[in-house]
């Protein structure tokens, strides 16, 4: 244990600080990293897809609230973002309501009764990246079903509409979707149905900007419009995806989908310096989101202020402990509703004694690290909703496939691929706290938040990106909250972030005011092997910085904000009116 006083450790940290005042907002940007805000007076919604942002518009328009509009909008993801969500994926659902309380929905997505770990090793042992067996049973349907049910005002063939359109009429591919689509080509065009869903003719990637269809997906939606959410986990459509894995060898069988139990849940609460910061519980990764600000709370606001390298350091070591110690604390858990128990204000101060001015933290000091071979990860083909409607509902949503395209596999007829969440678990070593058994638990890094001051909007906001997740959040929270950053400004401001639990991997976007200089100072404290992004980048390198798509109230004009990140791309748009 370090010797000094917290007091001395602190001021260390605002010795190494150059005084130039709270930054207020990132200038000198490359275009790379412009956001812009929408503004509207009735209510916002921000999405990686136009077209699923205009859903949820649309629903609010027609007197919608912000569940019936987030809701929409994630089964139009469906649609016109299938490469990252869809019927055949997982979703986390937060709610936060106007008149008080706030909400996790969680569908647990578990490996199927029948699984067999040894058949999945053998895949990877060959290589095989992609496959029926890699699909955890889907709960987004039950979750968004759910969500209706206890929160909407509308019902679910209502909502399927505007998907139900999408689907008919086509939606504009955006050139992300051209990226992950080339990234994953093989795995499609081995497919003998996927090709015919990811590709504009079974066998071209495309253009930017075509318009595709998805004609087996409009009936798929329309029947489930008409005879429930029930069709999908207990009757017709049920009946095909069992027998389509059966014959492909899969392990999701009928018995799993019956099994599919969404859940209602309290939201995992912190203060951070007043504000109300609610996030998704296990088996989320809200409780590495609340250790990152628990431990960043123990600092003075005045370094986490600042432009430099002591802010960085500090942030980097909090997103590296929270990691770290949730991993060790939680892990994937056979019960679905386990909550961790080391989230104390006590423990974070313990930790922010630890991290010392001008050196990384050693690994040693970390205490008992998981073993490399442990260490999991799911895909980064993920997407976010955040929407806010008139009355003060928010809605912040994450939803999955895994990997691009999730397993590269789909039921004929049925026009959705389905997830390769399994791809998270250890196949071969039972001693490793994420082995494969029957019914366990997929633990992900999806962290949807819903930041409040007082009874008022600051912040709803989520993002893909793996286990930078719960880093990306914090950052950006940190960003408005410390920094004094409007929302725009704080999802574009250069991200400086940690990812990974056994191995030292520092992320930096090397653009004003996080410079060269400002890297090869971290990298001198310890922090080696850093990936730098640099301006103009590889658009693959600046996706793994993350995608937030934010949603914020002003409350100086009473208008409602929306920003989507320009690393991933989308839309933030309001309603012009609300029905009355």
């Amino acid at each position: 244990m370090p010797t000094s006083s917290p007091l001395s450790t602190m001021c260390c940290f605002l010795a190494l600080i150059s005084f130039t005042g709270p930054a207020t907002g990132a200038t000198d940007l490359p275009p790379e990293l412009e956001a812009r805000e929408s503004r509207s007076d009735y209510g916002m919604v921000a999405t990686g897809s136009p077209e699923a942002t205009m859903a949820g518009v649309e629903i609010l328009e027609r007197g919608g609230n912000a569940v019936d509009a987030a809701v929409a909008a994630a089964l139009a993801l469906g649609v016109s973002d299938p490469d990252a969500s869809g019927l055949g994926g997982i979703t986390y659902l937060l709610v936060s309501q106007a008149t008080g309380g706030a909400f996790a929905i969680d569908g647990p997505a578990v490996a199927p009764l029948a699984v067999q770990p040894a058949r999945l090793q053998e895949m990877k042992d060959r290589g095989a990246e992609h496959g029926s067996e890699l699909a955890a049973v889907p709960t987004t349907l039950a979750v968004l079903d759910l969500a209706l049910e206890r929160f909407g005002t509308m019902d679910l063939a209502t909502v399927l509409e505007p998907a139900i359109r999408i689907a008919e009429q086509g939606y504009r591919v955006s050139a992300l979707q051209i990226l992950w689509t080339e990234k994953y080509l093989p795995g499609i065009l081995a497919s003998d149905y996927l090709r015919f869903i990811a590709l504009e003719d079974g066998a071209t990637v495309g253009a930017p900007g075509a318009l595709f269809c998805r004609p087996d997906l409009l009936n798929t939606l329309r029947r489930i419009a008409r005879e429930g959410s029930e069709s999908f986990y207990l009757g017709r459509i049920a009946a095909e995806i069992d027998a389509d894995m059966r014959r492909r060898g899969g392990f999701l069988h009928r018995a799993d989908l019956a099994r599919a139990r969404p859940r209602v849940r309290s939201a995992l609460t912190v203060d951070y310096r007043g504000v109300t910061v609610h996030t998704f519980p296990h088996p989320g990764a809200g409780a590495v989101l609340t250790q990152t600000l628990n431990i960043l709370a123990q600092f003075p606001p005045e370094l986490l202020a600042q432009d430099s390298a002591a802010r960085h350091h500090v942030v980097l070591e909090a997103s590296r402990i929270a990691l770290v110690d949730g991993r060790r604390s939680a892990g994937i858990s056979d019960s679905p509703w386990g909550e961790p128990a080391h989230l104390s204000t006590s423990r974070a101060a313990d930790w922010a004694r630890r991290i010392t001015p001008g050196r990384i933290l050693p690994r040693e000091e970390l205490g008992p690290l998981p073993d490399p071979e442990c260490e999991r990860t799911v895909g980064e083909s993920t997407t976010h909703v955040s929407v806010v409607d008139s009355q003060g509902n928010v809605v912040s949503l994450t939803q999955t496939l895994g990997q691009s395209f999730g397993a590269a596999v789909a039921t004929p007829g049925l026009g959705f691929p389905y997830n390769a969440l399994l791809e998270a678990f250890n196949f071969d070593m039972p001693q490793c706290p994420g082995f494969l058994k029957p019914g366990t638990l997929v633990e992900t890094d999806m962290s949807p938040t819903i930041a409040l001051r007082g009874n008022q909007l600051l912040v709803a906001l989520g993002s893909p990106g793996s286990n930078r997740i719960p880093a990306i959040v914090a950052t950006v929270l940190s960003n408005m909250i410390d920094r004094g950053m409007s929302a725009a400004a704080a999802v574009a401001a250069p991200r400086v972030l940690w990812g990974g639990v056994t191995g030292l991997r520092a992320f930096l976007e090397i653009a004003p005011p996080v410079t060269g200089a400002v890297a090869d100072e971290l990298e001198g404290w310890g922090f080696e092997g850093m990936t730098r992004v640099v301006f103009p980048p590889d658009v693959t390198e600046l996706v793994k910085l993350g995608g937030v798509n934010a949603v914020a109230f002003d409350p100086s004009t009473g208008s409602y904000i929306g920003v989507v990140d320009p690393r991933r791309g989308g839309l933030a748009e309001g309603p012009r009116v609300v029905a009355q």
